[in-house]
């Protein structure tokens, strides 16, 4: 078939890529999840601050990659 590998090599490559991708998914739901409780969790700038580091500022990149 395609690249010399029988069906059930590309159902094994299909669901790897898909785990992967579905991974990643998660991981940047996770990092959307955990901006939308900045201000709750924070008592003042600087652990506002901080929050944000640590999650990093792309937070619209989850929806933009669902959409």
């Amino acid at each position: 078939m395609f690249f010399g590998l029988e069906l059930e090599g590309l159902q094994i490559y299909w669901w790897l890529i898909l785990s992967l991708l579905g991974g990643l998914l998660v991981f940047m739901f996770f990092v959307q999840g955990g901006q939308t409780l900045i201000d709750e969790l924070s008592k003042d700038e600087l652990e506002k601050t901080m929050l944000v580091n640590s999650l990093g500022r792309k937070w619209e990149l989850g929806f933009t990659t669902l959409v």
